[in-house]
């Protein structure tokens, strides 16, 4: 699915005509400022957007839907995929609210199971928790929503419309009779769904009786059901969801060295951000007696990261630069007699591109007792393997390994060689649900099967991109691994077959170069990476709007551009980059 014509509208998806993309365009520097500071002109047009900050149009409609139906006086509400994650929100909310008291009600729904084989193939049992809260505390529901990234799918969304909404419009519809003193025969409102803090589920009627098939929930973009079926030849049929997951579990453990994993150790997750906590939910369970100890966060990592090393457990030593002298100062302290209960890291980072030393790393935590974590998303395991130095390698399956945008996922890999293995594996055994739509889990099986294909080109392009910036005077900083201090570190973990992927950043020596180059170049520009199209955005200003002056401390320019490099045709790659750059050249000039 590359961008062969970028959409240059403001909030249009990514790609074009997507209802379920993961990107959104802001195409200027000037709109990407205006989305962080939430002016009309920009925020009004906002069509999608990325998952875990834009609820989604079908997400929206469905819980405007629960909260006409449930919800009490002045109460909004958020939605998840099981009591069990609806409850690590209401935890949250409670721990980190400024009221008094609050309170949060978790109600849970279910859609009908199917009755025979035949309806196996479009309906599913679908569950779903919806936490209900004051609204004044909306924005601390969504720091759930965003760091945990534990929140109900799109799809998911839409294919419980498919199966309730005429249920749900019906009960509202009684509702407002029955309190404006209406007469509606003797119908009766259909009992209401269990809500509380137990563990039983509330099976809802649902809509039974209607025949569909799985493009039902699509029905409304013919376009795109015509897409699908081109694409695959076939409808989906959600009777294949528990062998596309089987195939995926499989396919990612295939990228590891076998000694340390297998497929029955391999976990999927709705979202990469979901993969990351509940790695810090094993790690500050299945290891209970260090859940009072600090972990460290080491290099400047994606945001989310951070935050869920901030705001659960003990809290969190960041080493931002992510160095050598950082890790001589990480050993400082722990030879001073500091405990943590574990380090996370990215391979390499996100976005300054720099390898973290793993071997070191995997030394210092078999000498002072911690395990290790690592975000293997910017490499990617086609090109690196980081399993043998760590205990849990997480990844979020949403980028390189999808491409196509248009589906969240993320995995988690125990090695089986850890010290803590016994551990981990025990607590993953008796804890873990598997929350990823069976959708979901349809496209993305899809969509990975030349995932190895599809990387190796973009490691090409990458290194005809990068020759390409430094050559040009315009440029003052590459980050990329292959040019890198750290290149060492990713050569160390590089497979054989392996590249340096697909990621890049860029500072310009005049930050005018910048915005003119970015505003210029006929690419696809918004939040996320790892497409099969190249993807590029101002990412100090997107990602950490808020902080600016904080991240420059740690070398993350206020004016740095990241490219995700994607699988267009070398020559036109580079002459598009080209002409942004003449273009910035001769503006420079005048």
């Amino acid at each position: 699915m590359q961008q062969t014509h970028p959409s240059q509208s403001i909030g249009a998806p990514i790609p074009n005509n997507t209802p379920h993309a993961v990107s959104v365009t802001l195409p200027t520097w000037e709109a990407t400022v205006g989305y962080e500071q939430g002016q009309d002109w920009v925020v009004k047009k906002m069509q999608s957007g990325y998952p875990r900050f834009f609820i989604h149009a079908k997400i929206k409609e469905l819980g405007e839907l629960l909260e006409k139906t449930y919800a009490r006086e002045g109460e909004k509400c958020m939605i998840y995929p099981t009591y069990k994650v609806a409850k690590r929100c209401r935890a949250f909310m409670k721990a980190k609210t400024q009221l008094p008291k609050l309170k949060v009600r978790i109600l849970q729904l279910s859609t009908p199971p199917p009755k025979n084989a035949e309806e196996a193939s479009f309906r599913v049992e679908a569950d779903i928790a919806v936490v209900f809260f004051p609204a004044s505390e909306f924005p601390l529901a969504k720091q759930y929503w965003q760091h945990a990234g534990e929140g109900i799918s799109s799809r998911e969304a839409e294919y419980f419309l498919s199966e309730m909404k005429e249920k749900l419009v019906n009960d509202i519809r009684y509702k407002k009779s029955h309190r404006n003193g209406g007469n509606m025969g003797s119908r009766k409102l259909s009992p209401h769904p269990y809500m509380g803090t137990g563990d039983r589920s509330a099976r809802s009627s649902g809509s039974s009786g209607r025949h569909s098939t799985i493009n039902k929930p699509l029905a409304s973009n013919p376009e795109f059901v015509s897409f699908i079926e081109e694409r695959f030849g076939r409808n989906l049929d959600l009777s294949f969801a528990r062998e596309a997951k089987r195939l995926l579990r499989e396919r990612i453990a295939g990228q590891e060295l076998a000694e340390y994993a297998s497929s029955d150790l391999v976990y999927m997750f709705p979202t990469g951000m979901a993969s990351i906590f509940n790695a810090h939910e094993l790690v500050l369970h299945a290891l209970s007696e260090k859940k009072d100890l600090k972990s460290v966060c080491f290099g400047f990592p994606y945001v989310d990261t951070l935050n869920i090393l901030k705001k659960w457990g003990a809290g969190v030593h960041f080493y931002g630069f992510g160095d050598d002298e950082s890790l001589d100062q990480l050993e400082k302290l722990l030879k001073a007699g500091e405990r943590i209960l574990a380090l996370f890291c990215e391979c390499p980072s996100n976005p300054m591109l720099t390898t973290p030393d793993l071997k070191r790393i995997h030394v210092l935590a078999a000498t002072y007792d911690f395990a290790v974590v690592v975000d293997d998303t910017v490499g990617n395991p086609s090109n690196i393997a980081a399993l043998p130095y760590a205990d849990v390698v997480v990844s979020s399956l949403t980028k390189v390994f999808s491409g196509d945008s248009n589906v969240m996922a993320g995995s988690m890999v125990l090695n089986k060689q850890s010290q803590y293995f016994g551990r981990l594996k025990k607590y993953m055994d008796e804890e873990y649900e598997d929350c990823f739509w069976v959708q979901d889990a349809i496209f993305l099986e899809r969509n990975s099967r030349d995932f190895v294909r599809r990387s190796e080109v973009m490691n090409r392009n990458a290194l005809a991109v990068l020759k390409l910036f430094q050559d040009s005077p315009l440029i003052d900083k590459i980050f990329y691994p292959s040019v890198s201090k750290s290149k060492k570190y990713y050569d160390a973990v590089k497979k054989p077959s392996g590249g340096y992927a697909g990621l890049m950043s860029v500072i310009f020596k005049d930050p005018t170069d910048a915005v003119c180059f970015f505003n210029t170049v006929r690419l696809s520009k918004g939040p996320s990476l790892g497409t099969n199209f190249t993807l590029v955005c101002p990412y100090a200003i997107l990602a950490h709007y808020q902080e600016l002056d904080e991240v420059q401390k740690w070398g993350v320019d206020r004016n740095l551009v990241r490219l995700s490099i994607g699988m267009e045709p070398e020559d036109e790659l580079i002459s598009i980059l080209q002409e942004a750059l003449d273009c910035a050249q001769e503006q420079h000039e005048i």
